[in-house]
């Protein structure tokens, strides 16, 4: 690869990355499950395979000439069920990796729309003020803060409020209420 093209794939990359970091870390977010459980269930698998590996090794044997019997009739050793055991961990990382970025691109044109419409209905101020003050991040609506992340100002003005209050660590209705009115309304608290 040119330096012309690593420049400019880089440079997209960077683009890329900066155009919807909200919707990215939602969805990342939402990934994570998958991606714990799909970890868990190799670690669980690999142990017994390791641990024979090295039991056979420890006896002298050679594990790469040890075949066993699969489910299908065929026969794979130690190494080659280790090795496609990590293959196949590695095609369900991929697919993570496709849906978290298809759910970031599908989430993009709402976030551009959010911008719009806060920008607008800020006279502009949205762009001028740091980001984080004034940005509502269409991950944390569709996770039920439809004013946005913790750093958000309208988040901010709201637990100043509830802090001269004395309300700040209550959690109970109507803080919770006041605090995340879909979750709340839903029952999830």
């Amino acid at each position: 690869m040119t330096n012309t093209k690593f420049v400019a794939a880089a440079l997209a990359a960077v683009i890329a990355s900066q155009a919807a970091p909200a919707a990215a870390s939602y969805c990342e977010e939402r990934a994570g499950p998958s991606r714990a459980q799909v970890e868990a269930k190799v670690n669980e698998m690999l142990g017994p395979i390791d641990k024979g590996i090295a039991e056979i090794i420890k006896g002298g044997g050679d594990p790469s000439k040890i075949a066993l019997q699969a489910e299908d009739g065929s026969f794979k050793t130690l190494p080659a069920l280790r090795n496609r055991l990590l293959a196949d961990k590695a095609a369900a990382s991929r697919q993570i990796d496709e849906a978290v970025t298809s759910c970031t691109k599908d989430l993009k044109p709402l976030q551009d729309v959010t911008d719009a419409y806060v920008t607008s209905l800020t006279g502009g101020l949205s762009k001028v003020l740091p980001k984080h003050m004034l940005h509502v991040d269409v991950g944390q609506i569709l996770g039920g803060k439809p004013f946005g992340g913790e750093w958000a100002v309208i988040p901010h003005l709201r637990e100043q409020i509830l802090a001269a209050l004395g309300l700040k660590n209550d959690r109970g209705f109507v803080t919770s209420f006041f605090r995340d009115p879909i979750r709340t309304i839903l029952g999830r608290r």
